[in-house]
């Protein structure tokens, strides 16, 4: 493996962090002349017909907000199948939405086939399913004390419910023994 070569495609997809991964050239189709292209190494050449795919499918700007986003989670998924919650920690469950919404909306981007990659719709959400347990188990008593708080709302809720209704019958009992008199 050469550092920065071709058999290292960092500039394509920077597998050393999600945030690299991100920040990788998602625009470069090919490189050097075509017909040199039979010694590039195949994972370069797949990355290569990745990013070639997704500038055919944005050919005006708004399909390249769609096309670009899907190739680039896409390449983060492709390279990170374990995906590391624990920095997001910090911020509590507050994260938790928002990771649940980057997942759906993931699920959708890369469901179709970008390039020579494809992930299954199941496999995609084993992943969100994965990310969510990461928080929960990181974070078990914030979770629990969540629910607790939601059962405790949830009661009072219903006390005060109940006690409209105590009143509304007090009411009605008032004016019928009235309407007796």
């Amino acid at each position: 493996r050469t550092r920065g070569g071709l058999n290292s495609p960092s500039f394509l997809c920077d597998t050393s962090s999600i945030n690299n991964t991100y920040l990788s050239n998602h625009n470069l189709t090919h490189i050097g002349a075509p017909k040199h292209m039979d010694d590039t190494p195949t994972h370069v050449t797949d990355l290569l017909e990745m990013n070639a795919a997704a500038v055919a499918q944005s050919s005006n700007m708004r399909n390249r907000e769609i096309a670009m986003p899907s190739l680039t989670r896409c390449k983060i998924f492709m390279s990170h199948p374990d995906l590391d919650m624990e920095p997001l920690f910090v911020y509590k469950l507050k994260c938790l939405p928002l990771v649940a919404a980057w997942f759906r909306t993931s699920i959708q981007l890369c469901s179709d086939e970008v390039g020579s990659w494809k992930e299954s719709v199941p496999e995609l959400e084993s992943r969100e399913l994965s990310a969510v347990y990461k928080f929960v188990r990181g974070m078990p008593l914030q979770v629990s004390d969540g629910y607790w708080m939601n059962v405790l709302n949830e009661s009072q809720a219903k006390k005060k419910k109940l006690q409209v209704e105590k009143r509304k019958f007090e009411v009605m009992l008032q004016r019928a023994e009235k309407g007796i008199q």
